[in-house]
């Protein structure tokens, strides 16, 4: 049985709307990959790569600030190894020839072609299993003739996946906290904060939290609103902030949604926590 993991995707490419198109173009996961990351320009995927483990990179050529070839000189000084998929709206022979000359493993042309994206994916995935599993081999040599001390390199880059996955939901709940109080906050901006892919953000969350992005932002604002709500009701109904504000604090604009949500969560409504005859079960 085939234990590999799938395999890491960085998408860098200025069109957004391009972005989105690659990455609902392919079956992804039946591929052997996932979209870990997305970046408009070369400094934002250095940032990426500097944090993550990426596998492959597929980037466009022509880009503002800094172009592919030029983006990709640099990762080759961070990752000699990584794989590379240049994908260009530019029929043109020199860019073929220095992108074959950093090591592109594919040169695909806009518009992509479905058949061409999945045979180079293809492609790329059996070189990547055959490379693990070599570093697998090797490692387990090592280990027979006594070099004990010397990593897995298995165990090393899945240690490396796990480490990356819980700091990037690390910096997800702390952007939570920083947020929660404004009605905006989504998965899609906060993914678009930490430059990941919302979909790959959705799974790592409720992988290492257990309960979904949205799940955890309502539990976080409506936890923010009992402890205004029990404050309020210790300082008198005077000085107690109205209902609505406090659920405007913790961004919700309709004060009728909020209590609806507060109730499904807590089985009161906020009116009785505000005016204190309510006393707390946990």
């Amino acid at each position: 049985m085939n234990t590999a993991p799938l395999a890491r995707v960085l998408i860098v490419d200025d069109e957004y709307y391009f972005r989105q198109l690659l990455i609902r173009l392919v079956d992804w996961a039946s591929a052997g990959f996932e979209v870990a990351a997305e970046a408009e320009d070369g400094s934002a995927a250095l940032r990426i790569i500097g944090e993550q483990s990426i596998d492959l990179i597929i980037t466009d050529i022509e880009m503002p600030n800094m172009n592919g070839l030029d983006f990709i000189q640099e990762v080759r000084k961070l990752n000699s190894s990584v794989k590379l998929i240049f994908i260009t709206s530019y029929d043109n022979f020199s860019y073929a020839q220095q992108a074959i000359s950093l090591g592109a493993d594919h040169y695909l042309l806009k518009p992509v072609d479905e058949d061409a994206v999945e045979q180079a994916l293809t492609t790329i995935r059996a070189q990547l299993t055959e490379k693990w599993e070599a570093e697998r081999y090797i490692s387990q040599l090592k280990r027979q003739a006594g070099y004990v001390q010397d990593p897995e390199a298995w165990r090393g880059r899945e240690e490396k996946r796990q480490s990356s996955g819980t700091a990037l939901i690390g910096k997800a709940i702390a952007h939570v906290t920083s947020h929660y109080a404004e009605d905006t906050l989504s998965l899609q901006n906060t993914a678009s904060a930490l430059f990941v892919n919302p979909s790959y953000l959705s799974h790592a969350f409720k992988k290492e939290t257990g309960e979904s992005f949205v799940e955890y932002v309502t539990n976080v604002r409506l936890g923010k609103a009992m402890a205004l709500l029990s404050l309020g009701n210790s300082e008198g109904e005077a000085s107690a902030p109205k209902i609505a504000t406090i659920a405007r604090q913790v961004g919700y604009k309709d004060p009728f949604y909020f209590s609806k949500c507060f109730k499904k969560r807590y089985g009161i409504t906020p009116n009785k926590v505000h005016s204190g005859s309510y006393s707390d079960p946990y």
